[in-house]
């Protein structure tokens, strides 16, 4: 018995730790990061959020989207205000960031 019951506290150990990692339940993280492109007012948008199954953007403009990765095409230039909600298990994340659209004639 006194050889077995290590192996025993061993094992019980290992499973506990095992059944306590819980890898598929962690919340959304938004992140993102935005280019001007060299087509007038385009904005490529490039999403780095963690543990998100879906997206909403918000593009500043009155317009949005659910693309991973959008891109988007602004009619003016003018500062927007972006921002991006994350969506994963039944929890959100935002993330926020100002662009300045300069690049339409």
């Amino acid at each position: 018995m006194r050889k077995i019951f290590p192996v025993i506290i061993f094992t019980l150990i290992v499973l506990w730790t095992g059944c306590n990692k819980d890898d598929d339940n962690n919340d959304p993280v938004a992140q993102f990061t935005w280019e001007l492109t060299q087509t007038p007012g385009e904005v490529n948008f490039t999403n780095q959020s963690a543990d998100a199954q879906t997206f909403e953007w918000d593009f500043g403009d009155g317009k949005g989207n659910t693309q991973k990765h959008p891109v988007h095409v602004y009619d003016q230039n003018g500062s927007y205000f972006i921002k991006l909600t994350a969506f994963g298990n039944q929890k959100n994340s935002v993330a926020r960031d100002t662009l300045l659209v300069d690049n339409i004639p």
